[in-house]
């Protein structure tokens, strides 16, 4: 049995972090336990692609592995090592999990290494709660990324009521953000 990684760091600022290494030796750590051979050119990362936006999914690998997934590319039997339900999807709870069903019901297990727990057909079957775990589980991601979202905006509004004001003269977000036409002196 093969298995393919996906994994995303939430942030571009993370990419120099250690979440990618992290992800990498859950992965390796999960296959080597469970007798599983990583198939390294279904190794899959979307880093700084928004999984609250859906950009991972829309532009980014994510997006390729469902289609793959959908195509039948992917065979069933397969095991996709995703550190936690967080790194597959924060969208939506119901897009959320109705992507994990489209990849379960293809016959490909879902496997969180963070935490060790497998989704698939037959486990779910015997465990229905899982399938509640983990929507409870994508329903806290999505809030906590909705929450975040509503603080950053709320800052940025914040800064450019000080800039218009004029007791503020700094960057307004991040950097690449300001339009051209904002200057700094």
């Amino acid at each position: 049995m093969c298995s393919a990684t996906y994994g995303s760091p939430a942030q571009p600022t993370q990419a120099g972090g250690t979440s990618v290494a992290r992800q990498t030796e859950l992965a390796v750590l999960y296959a080597a336990e469970h007798g599983l051979t990583l198939d390294a050119s279904l190794s899959l990362r979307d880093e700084g692609l928004s999984a609250y936006h859906q950009k991972h999914v829309k532009t980014g690998a994510l997006g390729l592995f469902l289609r793959a997934v959908e195509d039948g590319k992917v065979p069933p039997g397969s095991v996709l090592i995703v550190e936690g339900l967080d790194r597959l999807s924060r969208a939506e709870p119901i897009l959320a999990q109705g992507q994990l069903s489209a990849i379960i019901g293809a016959g490909i297990r879902v496997v969180t290494a963070a935490d060790g727990r497998e989704y698939s057909r037959e486990i779910l079957k015997k465990d229905p709660m899982g399938l509640v775990y983990s929507l409870l589980t994508m329903i806290r991601a999505h809030e906590e990324s909705e929450t975040k979202s509503r603080r950053v905006k709320a800052a940025i509004v914040a800064r450019c009521k000080q800039w218009l004001a004029g007791t503020y003269r700094g960057s307004i977000g991040a950097p690449q953000t300001d339009p051209a036409w904002v200057s700094h002196t």
